[in-house]
């Protein structure tokens, strides 16, 4: 059929027959285009809602796992210095969390060992030593750690540290907390007080671990001593009280003060402890000094241990 020639203010035009099918074309667009928006706004939703959620729930996981693998090693040395063996433990430590396919990388921790950290340490002095011998005093002047921090982007980061035969957690919030505590017994009877404390060192070669998968870490047993003093020796009468002073040169001087506070506060025992009110530092800051004082002992037993630390597959 021919075109229809239209009259308009005195002209006329030629309307062709395939403009009368523009409509459905531009149906096609729009359409299109909805689709697309659509798709993207439930995609946006996707990215900025449920992705967050589910890599919060990943790095919750991941944290979880590594205050039970830095936990297993500490029970670990705690068992070897008990017994005196097994001669070498091993550790694993997961390293990464969990991701999401093609939108989240998983989260790498980072595992690292120092055998010594300018200004951290740990000393116990006696003022009767064994046997009722003069003042003894035994120092840590380079004290080993092993460290296991988390830089999560959802959950709160987090770093895990071993030193001096305990596990303080820390987050950059602030929160500082002696995890899992080292080996301090304290019995408040009068004339018969007691308490037991324990130092422990590890040796070894500096190592950083970055990787994915497990990381085994060894802990060889190398040696223990137990020092142990009941006093001075007074003839004819009881052997007379001594004082025990313990001092930790620490990053974490809030967890190990408010430790060794809530600890001793409710066990009846003599004793004075500074720095009163440390200051909880939300980066990890430079090592300062915790110093308890026991009083009026009757007896104290000291466990002085070191391990040999070694990070890799396969290696003892």
């Amino acid at each position: 059929m021919a075109a229809r020639n239209v009259r308009a203010g005195g002209r006329r035009y030629r309307r062709s027959r395939f403009l009368r099918h523009d409509s459905r074309g531009v149906v096609s667009v729009v359409g299109t285009l909805l689709a697309l928006l659509v798709f993207f706004s439930l995609f946006g939703i996707f990215l900025t809602q449920f992705v967050p959620l589910w890599m919060t729930d990943n790095e919750v996981q991941f944290t979880s796992q590594a205050q039970a693998s830095i936990g297993t090693f500490k029970s670990n040395i705690d068992s070897q210095l008990s017994f005196g063996g097994p001669q070498v433990y091993a550790t694993p430590f997961v390293m990464s969390s969990s991701g999401i396919p093609l939108l989240a990388q998983p989260t790498a921790g980072v595992l690292r060992f120092l055998p010594s950290t300018p200004g951290m340490f740990a000393a116990v002095r006696m003022d009767v030593g064994p046997g009722g011998g003069p003042a003894y005093q035994q120092n840590l002047s380079t004290m080993g750690t092993l460290s296991m921090t988390l830089p999560n982007r959802y959950f709160v980061p987090q770093v895990f540290q071993f030193e001096d035969d305990a596990v303080v957690q820390a987050q950059v919030s602030g929160n500082q907390v002696v995890y899992f505590p080292p080996i301090l017994q304290v019995r408040a009877v009068p004339g018969n007080s007691s308490a037991s404390l324990a130092l422990v060192n590890l040796y070894g070669n500096s190592t950083t671990a970055v990787t994915s998968g497990t990381q085994d870490v060894y802990s060889r047993y190398l040696f223990a001593q137990t020092i142990v003093s009941n006093g001075k020796h007074v003839a004819n009468g009881p052997n007379l009280p001594f004082n025990v002073t313990f001092k930790i040169g620490t990053q974490f001087p809030c967890a190990w003060q408010s430790y060794l506070n809530r600890t001793l506060a409710p066990s009846g025992m003599t004793f004075s402890l500074t720095p009163t009110a440390p200051t909880c530092s939300s980066v990890i800051a430079s090592p300062s000094v915790v110093s308890l004082t026991l009083r009026n002992l009757n007896y104290f037993v000291l466990y002085f241990a070191g391990f040999q630390i070694t990070l890799g597959v396969g290696a003892s």
